[in-house]
């Protein structure tokens, strides 16, 4: 009996050294396949669409001065209120035309879903506010009534004093 312990400890035991290195290998090849956090990309604006072109295009003055060129209007029944969430495509630009974010970015074909009272610019949400669905306005939005009073930690804060351009469709309605 004390000889059949003996092996079967023995057995235990070679079993064990043989399989050790394929443990350890196996520890060593999972951990060498961290990867480490990658920095941040910049975002891909080639498919972001051109500015729409406001030549000839009527022009409203909203509340706190944002002006809405009215680039493509429709008669669709459906006009954006503030208890509304509306799907969006979007593009905000500085003047001199640089993007600064875009809803097209990256390749994205899917508009942004916002509750229209939600939207913390106050140009931005003016301007959405009356748009029926498939409607585009360029909306010229002063500082006042774009990110004039953003914290210095919001990624817009170096925009508080520029006027800003949004190119906005207006995709579709939700009533709530």
């Amino acid at each position: 009996m004390t000889y059949l312990i003996k092996t079967v400890q023995t057995i235990r035991s070679l079993f064990l050294l043989a399989a050790l290195p394929v443990i350890l290998a196996g520890c060593l090849e999972s951990s060498s396949s961290v990867v480490a956090p990658s920095e941040p990309t910049e975002p891909d604006y080639s498919t972001v669409p051109a500015p729409y072109d406001t030549t000839g295009k009527p022009i409203v003055t909203l509340e706190g001065g944002t002006l809405a060129y009215l680039v493509h209007q429709t008669d669709h029944p459906f006009i954006a209120q503030p208890r509304d969430q509306v799907a969006i495509f979007l593009t905000l630009r500085t003047l001199d035309g640089e993007i600064v974010s875009s809803t097209y970015s990256d390749s994205a074909t899917t508009a942004s879903l916002v509750d229209v009272q939600g939207i913390s610019v106050s140009g931005l949400k003016n301007g959405v506010l009356g748009m029926r669905v498939n409607e585009k306005r360029t909306l010229i939005v002063p500082p006042s009534e774009g990110f004039a009073d953003v914290d210095s930690n919001n990624v817009n804060y170096d925009l508080r004093n520029d006027t800003i351009r949004y190119d906005v469709l207006l995709d579709r309605i939700y009533d709530n």
